[in-house]
């Protein structure tokens, strides 16, 4: 049996996916799968290129149906065709290191019951997706920690750290998630494995409510990239944010609706945010399968808070605090509005082309680097970080 099945759901992004493809089969290991699940409008690019240009038989291509996919359909199609006792799925325009497999051996012999399998990750922005200085990071950390489903949860559900996003890692993207888990997850809720359009988010909750033992690494191993065309390109531009908002409410359409009446928030909001989105998976999630969501609502009235301290600008400071203003008016009759008291608008204290190390990461210039991937970026990483082979082998330090 296959170890590692990598799942790669794309769509319209050819380009990038073919990079990292090509990246991804510069591993020696036989221990892994990689499935692209293509769900492009234009099915020949990828479709010539495995049929002409790459020969890998540890690579398979789903083409494109009949008609487009939502997101939350593509990712169930992909991760239905996987082969590996474990699962990972990551974007078309990310990275992950095949040597995770290697980890995984060892995290099975010292965690015999361990079902879910988290890291640190890198993060990058493409070349053509900085339109203002931007740093990508390193985290710098090796150890092996084992969360405990209690903390987790009450970061995730409740929402208990109070920040613009919680630090719960754990889920099937960027993440390895066990298939028999997996499988629990599907006959557990409504026969599917996943059902939300917040696709990620989603299954990290459902993950949580279902795993017996997780364990997180904090030695990364993979990176997130954000290439122009991605969703995430949303954080550095407003415009690209409408846009993004506007395609995936459309592309949405036919499942679970993202505008539920138990949390108003509005979605295609000029105002709206990640932060928002994460909220409204977490909350979908607690309504439909009754886990308590205590003290949830005060919480994200300074997560939103929070979240509107990033904004770069006064415009775009003005508009999210009137979306989560109204959506605060709305839900549960006002009953929050109180505890949304965002501080005006103050210009970002630092500036993004400062380079070091700070809460133990590695924040580099991409400018300056040279890397023009994430799999080039994950090998420069590489040289700030403990070996694969030390940490397998359980050496805790670094060969010289």
């Amino acid at each position: 049996m296959v170890l590692l099945t990598i799942c790669l759901p794309t769509r319209n992004r050819q380009a990038y996916c073919i990079k990292t493809i090509t990246a991804l089969a510069q591993s020696e290991g036989n221990d892994f799968e990689v499935i692209v699940s293509d769900n492009s409008d234009d099915p020949s690019q990828l479709g010539d290129f495995f049929a002409q240009h790459f020969s890998d038989p540890r690579f398979r291509l789903i083409p494109p149906g009949p008609s487009v996919l939502s997101m939350v359909d593509n990712w169930e199609r992909v991760v239905s065709h996987a082969e590996g006792r474990w699962i990972s799925v990551i974007g078309d325009d990310d990275y992950i290191d095949p040597q995770l497999a290697g980890i995984i051996r060892r995290y099975e012999v010292l965690y015999r019951d361990v079902d879910a399998i988290s890291w640190e990750c890198m993060t990058y922005q493409w070349p053509d997706n900085r339109p203002v200085p931007t740093l990508a990071s390193i985290p710098l950390a090796n150890e092996t920690r084992l969360p405990s489903h209690e903390g987790l949860a009450d970061q995730l559900y409740r929402w208990s750290e109070r920040k613009r996003s919680p630090s719960v890692g754990v889920g099937i993207y960027h993440g390895a998630i066990k298939r028999s888990l997996m499988q629990r997850i599907r006959d557990t809720y409504g026969g599917r494995y996943f059902e939300h359009p917040i696709v990620d988010w989603e299954n990290t909750c459902k993950v949580l409510a279902q795993s017996k033992r997780i364990v997180h690494s904090e030695r990364p191993f993979s990176v997130l990239g954000a290439c122009l065309a991605s969703n995430s390109a949303s954080i550095l531009s407003p415009d690209v944010l409408k846009t993004r908002v506007k395609t995936f409410v459309a592309e949405s359409s036919g499942s679970i609706e993202l505008h539920q009446p138990f949390f108003p928030f509005v979605f295609d909001d000029p105002g709206a945010s990640l932060c928002q989105s994460i909220a409204a998976a977490t909350a979908w999630f607690c309504h439909t399968y009754c886990h308590s969501t205590a003290s949830f609502g005060i919480n994200f009235a300074h997560a939103a808070m929070d979240e509107c301290k990033f904004s770069t600008d006064a415009q775009t400071h003005a508009a999210k605090v009137e979306c989560f203003s109204r959506g605060f008016a709305d839900w549960e009759g006002g009953k929050w509005a109180s505890h949304f008291t965002p501080a005006p608008f103050s210009p970002p204290r630092s500036v993004n082309q400062l380079s070091g190390v700070n809460d133990n990461r590695l924040n580099v210039r991409e400018a300056d680097i040279g890397a023009q991937t994430p799999a080039e970026f994950y090998r420069f990483g590489e040289h700030a970080i403990i070996p694969v082979d030390s940490l397998i082998s359980g050496t805790r330090v670094f060969a010289l």
